[in-house]
């Protein structure tokens, strides 16, 4: 089979197009990685944390809060968009742990542990939009 310059040019092009969505890809990878928010989170970026939060967070708080954290629950009406939380990490472990407002408290051992809470936080930083706050100020 005699291949002409239109099926070569057009091999070529597929090649070229395949290798520039793989770098895009590869590139589109590092750029998540490197926005994942700074955080106090003694968790924070640790894969096996994320997904053991991502587990309480669904069975504990989404009802609430939201499956994406977004505060677009079926629970209670107006809770917080968890995606742009601002208040660094430390304010947010002491509003799980004492509650806020219409939140109850879940700390102190009687609902989620320390490390769960910090688990759970370590998720949450995953889903963080841009401006969100986890670190806590010097």
């Amino acid at each position: 089979m005699k291949r002409t310059r239109c099926d070569t040019l057009f091999v070529v092009s597929v090649l070229a197009f395949v290798t520039v969505l793989v770098a895009g890809l590869t590139a589109g990878t590092d750029a998540l990685a490197a926005a994942r928010v700074a955080s106090s989170n003694p968790l924070s970026g640790d894969e096996n944390a994320v997904q053991d939060g991502k587990t309480l967070y669904r069975s504990i708080c989404a009802v609430c809060h939201g499956s994406r954290a977004n505060g677009r629950g079926r629970g209670i009406v107006g809770a917080s968009n968890l995606q742009k939380f601002k208040r660094g990490y430390n304010l947010y472990v002491q509003i799980v742990k004492k509650g806020k407002r219409k939140m109850p408290p879940y700390g102190g051992g009687r609902v989620l542990s320390d490390a769960e809470i910090d688990q759970i936080g370590a998720y949450l930083e995953t889903l963080a939009v841009r401006g969100a706050v986890w670190l806590d100020p010097e």
